[in-house]
């Protein structure tokens, strides 16, 4: 690597420590508006009408996550037991299902709640599975990114209050993501089997709760490593971003609402946010709220390699404080559009991610929200 590289990429990693710096010095006023915002927040089906008689906590847990599982099952009994509920039932997660199958399973139990106890995709498929039932969602984030419990505001630094939120907090109704690509045509298949022999194709719909997206955010979920996200967090995200940053553009028609508005884009990402807060309080997409009804998208591009990179982590950077550069050069830019529902067609196959989920690669892509679907417990 020339030397011009090498500063470049110091470059990156000092904006993205910048980022970070402001994020942990930061007192700003999401924590507020989310406060505000709840005030407002209309009860759950189940308690306007009082008609369920509350039935256990049921736990769907990822047993592969390096939790002292000992103490949350104890925090957790002592929590339900306060609260004049049954013990927990505790159904564990498998690598054959990630926790969809579990909370289908749940749902018999007539549970008071239902909480998902592990990563992000482990809350993706127990929302997935719990929307439209008005069954409450409680949150025992433990993963790499915990990306709704962060746009929650909930305190991560204790279990027992995690617990006591889960278990007795409010019910607050927010909005669902779904991502869904048709069968793939035969030349998609074959068009895979020449670009990666042990690549799969996306397709049917899966949910989301945070953020969706093809293209850059898509390799790094993909191509991050489990053992490095043990050791350094969310951090590792950052090494595996590195890797793909002379990747290609997505090139793709995004077509919103009934399909009548459309236009051509050559993006580093496409991505589809429910509510906008990324790892270490990156802002992708400072207005939205994960309880309007509206569907996000941002397109996100640079410009003049190394540079353009830089420039984009330092936007993302600022927006958080709504701050918007017309100093310096652009050399990266992130565009938005607000929509209920938005089809993607890319001109090649392209990877996809669900809330730092990959799913397989697709062509022709569809995002819509479904307003107020899940109920989740909060402060």
């Amino acid at each position: 690597m020339e030397w011009t590289s090498w500063v470049a990429v110091i470059a990156l990693i000092l904006a993205a420590g910048a980022v970070i710096l402001l994020f942990l010095l930061r007192k700003d006023l999401e924590s507020l508006r989310f406060q505000v915002a709840t005030l407002h927040t209309e009860p759950a089906e189940s308690e306007e009408n009082g008609s369920r008689e509350p039935g256990p906590v049921v736990v769907i847990y990822n047993p592969s996550k390096s939790a002292d599982f000992d103490e949350i099952k104890s925090i957790l009994n002592e929590t339900a037991a306060d609260a004049g509920l049954a013990q927990p039932v505790w159904i564990p997660t498998t690598a054959e299902d990630s926790g969809y199958g579990q909370t289908k399973q749940a749902i018999g139990h007539n549970p008071s709640v239902v909480i998902a106890a592990g990563g992000d995709g482990t809350v993706r498929l127990v929302s997935g599975a719990l929307a439209g039932t008005g069954i409450p969602m409680g949150l025992m984030p433990l993963g790499t990114g915990n990306l709704l419990a962060r746009n929650l505001d909930l305190p991560m630094d204790s279990i027992r209050n995690l617990a006591s939120i889960a278990v007795t907090g409010r019910s607050r109704r927010i909005d669902i993501g779904w991502m869904s690509a048709p069968q793939a045509s035969v030349e998609a298949r074959n068009e895979l089997a020449d670009l990666d022999g042990h690549a799969t194709l996306f397709e049917g719909e899966v949910p989301f709760v945070v953020i969706a997206g093809m293209g850059f955010d898509a390799q790094v979920m993909d191509d991050a490593d489990d053992n490095l996200k043990r050791v350094m967090g969310w951090s590792a995200y950052i090494v595996s971003g590195i890797r793909h940053l002379h990747g290609d553009r997505v090139n793709a028609t995004i077509s919103t609402g009934d399909g009548a508005n459309s236009v051509e884009v050559e993006a580093r990402s496409i991505m589809f946010a429910n509510c906008g807060t990324l790892t270490a309080g990156i802002v992708l997409a400072p207005d939205a709220r994960i309880d309007d009804g509206w569907l996000d998208i941002a397109v996100l591009d640079t410009k003049g390699g190394i540079v353009g990179w830089t420039d984009l982590v330092r936007r993302l950077g600022l927006q958080r404080f709504g701050v918007q550069d017309k100093v310096f050069p652009e050399t990266a830019k992130i565009d938005f559009r607000r929509t209920r529902q938005a089809q993607v067609s890319a001109r090649e196959l392209e990877l996809i991610q669900a809330d730092g989920d990959a799913l397989g690669y697709a062509r022709d892509v569809r995002a819509r929200i479904d307003k107020g679907a899940l109920v989740v417990r909060v402060p």
